[in-house]
């Protein structure tokens, strides 16, 4: 009978094994730490392109509310204008100057915020791309300023709509139609000639009116009162909160 000999292995040292574990170890926390520089980049990136086009919507919304502000001085001095007037007998030219200032008193022009990039950024979750929590929070509170500023816009537009009644039964249709040509925000454009031109339309008298006029007077003076405050306050910080959000985001992503 034949005696077959096995071959053994040599028993390999712990420390052999040790080194395994170790190579191993290193190898996946290496391609942990290289898909998370890759995640983060690729964040980062996105996060940058996001700011850009925030930048844009903010500079957008500044000029917006500038325009309005102009807007809505011209309709303050306006009100000025017809309550002045209203203490004199509304004939001859002060019912034609009367009638031409009160055209545009239902004025309901919203500001044109440009708010997609940032409704994208909320409905898609990417707010999670915006490390800065100081920068975040400014953002939120951004948004929540211009939701006041449109809810307070849809309060002067009711009262807008209530004020377009009242106007009806002051000024009469065909001075109305006339007047349709000129526009609230363009009127500091006017030449005084073709104002003087306006006023010199014979026009009925506004005496036997004077229910109604009290009436749109009230209303506009909550107008006037409403649109002081956007200018002193909200619309105000708003400029001073969107100027601040874009230094911070060019700031922050190198934008320049």
């Amino acid at each position: 009978m034949e005696v077959h000999q096995h071959s053994h292995t040599a028993r390999k040292k712990w420390s052999h094994y040790f080194w395994e574990f170790i190579m191993l170890f290193l190898a996946v926390f290496c391609g942990f730490l290289a898909e998370n520089f890759r995640e983060h980049k690729i964040e980062h990136l996105r996060a940058r392109e996001f700011s850009k086009s925030l930048v844009q919507d903010l500079q957008h919304d500044t000029a917006a509310i500038q325009v309005q502000q102009k807007s809505a001085g011209i309709y303050i001095a306006l009100t000025d204008s017809l309550l002045s007037l209203s203490k004199t007998q509304l004939e001859g030219v002060n019912a034609a100057k009367f009638s031409f200032y009160t055209r545009f008193m239902y004025w309901t022009v919203p500001i044109f915020w440009n708010r997609a990039t940032f409704e994208q950024i909320k409905n898609s979750g990417s707010l999670r791309y915006f490390k800065n929590y100081h920068l975040l929070e400014k953002l939120m509170k951004y948004d929540v300023l211009v939701n006041e500023i449109e809810a307070e816009f849809n309060n002067h537009q009711t009262r807008g709509n209530t004020l377009l009644n009242a106007i009806n039964k002051i000024i009469e249709p065909g001075y109305h139609h006339e007047l349709s040509k000129y526009f609230l925000w363009s009127l500091d454009t006017v030449s005084n000639e073709t104002l003087a031109t306006i006023f010199a339309v014979k026009t009925g008298s506004l005496e036997n009116k004077r229910e109604e006029i009290r009436q749109m007077l009230n209303m506009t003076v909550v107008q006037q009162r409403n649109l002081r405050f956007g200018i002193e306050s909200r619309w105000r910080r708003a400029v001073e909160q969107a100027v601040e959000l874009i230094g911070d985001l060019e700031k922050e992503y190198h934008l320049k």
